[in-house]
């Protein structure tokens, strides 16, 4: 990775947000005994692959409780399954991308006991979608190249093995941007009130909750991707996500420092009260 930093830039990069990854977990609540749960996969390799704690997908699985853990990024070590020390940094700049289970359970084979918060995950960088024809892939493209707005750096499409087209547009570097501010800009009052994470891509958005019921997680989180078309994938209890502090690796030549743009406010929120702000209900 440093060979597309500089050393100075690098070193004051990590420096300005070696504070967010300890931030991050305390604003979830975790507590000082609590076993916080890590995954680090492999960004290139795991190119438009999702991630919960459970999947097969080639990664290190870490762990280490709150009060063991170092304060600023760039000193962390967890902890693997046969409590050898690892040094997440440094596997960072490898290409591993860092991700924490939010929710709490003890042990990796625990039931879940506690939500700590209600998340979207916010991914601006492409268009995605799956058709039954040909004639249906090429009208898409055509609709998409004819909107003025739109910059894309490329256009795939793959014929997966139940015979549908997967066509996938990825765009540029300068319209994700225009677009996380127009997200901001049109969901600003609703959001206002939450820790918001910036990504490479887009935004994680928590409301961060106490007192939250196992069982409402999964609807609310449905009806959260819903109501701001983010990823509806991210419903499980066992998700995990992209911690700040940390390198976005997908691209070693453009890496991206994740990082908290606000913490949102101090008093946690119901999921009642998310409900009902955000006029989500009725949720079963």
């Amino acid at each position: 990775m440093t060979q597309y930093l500089s050393s100075t830039r690098y070193s004051r990069t990590l420096r300005r947000f070696s504070g967010h990854a300890y931030h991050f977990i305390n604003k979830l609540g975790c507590k000082q005994n609590e076993q916080l749960h890590f995954i680090l996969v492999h960004d290139p390799k795991n190119q438009n692959k999702r991630f919960s704690s459970s999947s097969n997908h080639p990664a290190m699985t870490l762990h280490k409780p709150l009060n063991l853990l170092e304060k600023s990024s760039p000193q962390f070590t967890l902890f693997s399954k046969r409590n050898k020390h690892i040094h997440v940094l440094s596997q960072n700049k490898r290409g591993y991308a860092v991700f924490m289970e939010i929710n709490y359970r003890e042990t990796k084979s625990s039931e879940f006991n506690k939500i700590r918060a209600q998340f979207i995950d916010v991914d601006l960088n492409k268009i995605s979608v799956h058709l039954d024809t040909k004639e249906q892939v090429k009208q898409m493209i055509e609709s998409i190249k004819a909107d003025p707005t739109e910059q894309f750096q490329s256009i795939t499409v793959k014929k997966n093995k139940q015979g549908r087209y997967h066509l996938l547009a990825l765009r540029k570097k300068q319209r994700v941007k225009k677009l996380k501010n127009a997200f901001i800009k049109k969901y600003r009052n609703q959001i206002k009130d939450t820790m918001i994470v910036e990504t490479k891509n887009g935004y994680h958005i928590y409301w961060v909750v106490q007192g939250g019921s196992v069982s409402k997680f999964v609807p609310i989180q449905k009806a959260l991707a819903k109501k701001f078309s983010s990823d509806p994938m991210i419903t499980n209890l066992s998700r995990v996500m992209r911690i700040p502090g940390f390198f976005h690796m997908k691209n070693p030549q453009s890496p991206f420092m994740v990082r908290i743009r606000q913490l949102g406010r101090k008093k946690p929120f119901s999921q009642e009260e998310i409900i009902n702000s955000l006029a989500l209900g009725p949720i079963k």
